[in-house]
């Protein structure tokens, strides 16, 4: 897969075929970053569930950074971290991509306050209960990719349902402050 935007429009990115990786189509992460913007200088973000990285790695194209990628796998952490090592000598100066073996929910309880959350949980997990517990632990931006056919609530903590979308089988929800 390549990514779609910012300074590593192009490269490619190794999709590991480990445990439960699910990666992000072209066309929902293109139609993610045309709602959350092409700049995103100094965001901090957090990929959660990040699999192959694939929104984390777009996200910091785009000028976000930190950026802290986290996954329970220790074998899609390892692919993972050495996927950014190759990635980061493309990037500004300065920008810190992190990835951490860390559950998603123990991620957004002790780090919190970022300006972007990307949140892919398993499909067959709720979809709201993430959100319930991601949405505290947002400033700016909260994506959720979860599976079609679920209702979301019109708000979670201080955010509020900007877009939702369908593509295909997957379902897009954007949540600002």
């Amino acid at each position: 897969m390549r990514i779609s935007g910012g300074r590593l429009r192009g490269r490619e990115v190794r999709v590991p075929r480990l445990g439960q990786v699910r990666p992000t189509s072209a066309r929902v992460r293109e139609a993610l970053f045309s709602i959350v913007g092409q700049e995103l200088d100094g965001w901090r973000t957090l990929d959660a569930f990040a699999g192959a990285g694939l929104l984390g790695l777009e996200a910091a194209s785009r000028g976000a950074g930190p950026v802290l990628f986290t996954d329970r796998d220790p074998a899609v952490v390892r692919h993972l971290r050495r996927t950014v090592a190759a990635l980061v000598p493309a990037l500004a100066d300065g920008v810190v991509l992190e990835v951490r073996r860390l559950d998603a929910a123990a991620a957004l309880r002790r780090e919190g306050g970022f300006d972007l959350v990307l949140l892919d949980p398993p499909y067959a997990e709720d979809p709201v209960h993430w959100l319930s517990l991601a949405a505290p632990a947002t400033r700016r931006v909260l994506a959720l990719e979860h599976r079609w056919g679920c209702t979301l609530p019109p708000t979670a903590a201080s955010l509020r349902l900007h877009r939702h979308r369908r593509y295909g089988d997957t379902g897009l929800a954007v949540y600002t402050a």
